[in-house]
């Protein structure tokens, strides 16, 4: 039996990010299997290790085959670790599970020299990487969003430079230095086609990258809604994630507020709830925005309570500034069976296409027209959840990524023959 290590930049008993709970599913799906799996998660960084870690301690365990490693933080731009003591003892942790597979769900927190070395000593070991985001395109949290908060459509050498005030040639060398590290990889996946084509427009070989969309156990079976119940839901809103200047929540409360004003939504009640997010982590990021009465902070939630909680909505908007790849609110809203208003680009755009609305992006009022579009109306509300198809669930995922590898294992045998 091949003994499966997936790799991830945080944990989710810590941060409940969608890679990490992408990375942590399959883990759990693999050992529900009987496989020999294992998942080693870290902490984002010095804060976080400060919160969690005593003064000496590196490694959480939460289980014989569960563990978070301390994270220090490292350098973005070049995706390595400032003290090689920290790449040492993480490559020696990770080197010492021999795994037969290394599933890595990121690079952040473990480093590329940490994934060269372990490349090097383990040269039978076959090394799978899914693609989350854009950190090795982009230097600014891999997020594509220049400083001065416009998307950017293309990474370059100049226009790179401008953005983050270094010379272009760094950009030329970073660029070489991430290939380098992703031609490592036997097979990389990505959950999205929009994000499969910007690494291709970047430069990673057409066909080398899979797309497979993560995996989500979820119940198969939907009880239908009354005509009461429909038009209950249909003014009931909102959003799941974190209070992050690119998730958009204040895109959300502003357009909130716009509707508050115009009285539009007088008729029916609009509720709007925020959970993920409590009122004194939204006053610190946005201190000078007032929240609308229609808004109510719901706070953290445990991630197996959240198909359930979104049943309740009639619509959840996501409504991030930034491209997305494959946000897990998406596909627990499928599970859900609860529509989607999502921001109109990226994987928001592709993963929400034909059974969600879409606005423009960043735009308050756009926003504010698309809930209102909606609200209220029971007949739009029941004919945007019959467009919605179920999440692919954890055994369809493992079927296709182990098709996959498959797959392209056999095309480089017939290469190399």
């Amino acid at each position: 039996m091949s003994r499966i290590v997936i790799v991830s930049h945080s944990h989710p008993n810590l941060r409940y990010g969608g890679g990490e709970v992408a990375a942590f599913r399959l883990f759990e799906h693999l050992l529900s299997q009987g496989q020999d799996a294992f998942f080693v998660g870290s902490t984002i960084g010095p804060e976080d290790s400060d919160r969690f870690f005593g003064p000496s301690q590196r490694i959480i365990s939460f289980g014989p085959r569960d563990f978070c490693l301390r994270g220090r933080g490292m350098d973005a731009f070049v995706m390595e670790h400032s003290d090689i003591a920290d790449e040492d003892w993480i490559f020696e942790f990770l080197l010492a599970l021999r795994g037969d597979v290394y599933h890595f769900h990121h690079f952040w927190n473990i480093g590329a020299g940490t994934i060269r070395r372990l490349r090097a000593a383990l040269p039978d070991a076959k090394f799978i990487c899914t693609l989350h985001e854009l950190t090795a395109i982009c230097a600014n949290h891999g997020q594509m969003v220049k400083r001065s908060g416009e998307l950017c459509h293309a990474a370059n050498e100049v226009a790179c430079a401008a953005c983050a005030g270094r010379a272009p040639i760094d950009f030329v060398l970073r660029r070489t230095r991430m290939l380098d590290m992703l031609d490592l990889f036997d097979h990389l996946i990505s959950p999205s086609e929009f994000l499969r084509l910007r690494f291709e427009d970047w430069g990673i070989a057409s066909g080398r990258i899979a797309v497979i969309e993560n995996g989500l156990d979820h119940a198969g079976h939907v009880p239908p809604e009354s005509e009461s119940e429909l038009l209950a839901k249909s003014g009931r809103f909102a959003f799941f994630g974190q209070a992050t200047p690119t998730k958009g929540l204040d895109v959300l409360i502003r357009a909130a507020a716009l509707i508050e004003v115009s009285g539009e939504a007088s008729e029916m009640p609009l509720s709007i709830g925020i959970h993920g997010v409590d009122k004194d982590s939204f006053a610190r990021m946005w201190p000078d925005l007032e929240v609308p009465g229609c808004v109510s902070f719901r706070g953290r939630y445990r991630p197996q309570d959240c198909v359930d909680i979104m049943r309740g909505y009639g619509w959840i908007i996501i409504p991030s500034v930034w491209w997305e790849n494959s946000p897990v609110v998406i596909q627990e809203a499928r599970a859900a069976r609860t529509p989607m208003i999502a921001s109109d680009i990226g994987g928001m755009a592709e993963k929400t296409e034909g059974w969600g609305i879409q606005f423009r992006t960043g735009d308050p009022a756009a926003l504010a027209d698309a809930i209102l579009s909606v609200h209220g109306n029971a007949e739009i509300l029941a004919e945007y959840k019959s467009r919605i198809t179920p999440p692919l669930d954890m055994k369809g995922f493992v079927e296709e990524w182990a098709e996959t590898v498959q797959y392209h294992d056999d095309k480089k045998i017939r290469k190399a023959s």
